[in-house]
């Protein structure tokens, strides 16, 4: 009979990492390819935007020479409030 050699053991797995980056473009991915407008992520987004009255000001910039700035602020908006989102879920 062979004895145990305690050397030869492995030795336990680390746990898995999140990677939180990956997992917050995959969820906008998924947000942005879906059309599911009924999503509690949704309805927080939207309120997001009208509560701090964000359509107003980029409809009033679409009128402006900043109107290119209008899609990069959406943007911006977008990943910050994701970011947000999947923060405060984990």
């Amino acid at each position: 009979m062979l004895n145990d050699n305690p050397a030869r053991v492995a030795s336990p797995e680390s746990p898995v990492e999140l990677d939180l980056k990956k997992l917050k473009y995959d969820f906008l991915d998924v947000y942005l390819d879906s059309d599911n407008t009924d999503s509690a992520f949704h309805e927080a987004l939207e309120d997001h935007i009208f509560e701090r009255g964000l359509i107003h000001v980029w409809l009033r910039k679409l009128y402006t020479k900043q109107r290119d700035d209008v899609e990069l602020d959406m943007q911006d908006v977008l990943n910050d409030f994701v970011s947000d989102y999947i923060e405060a879920k984990l």
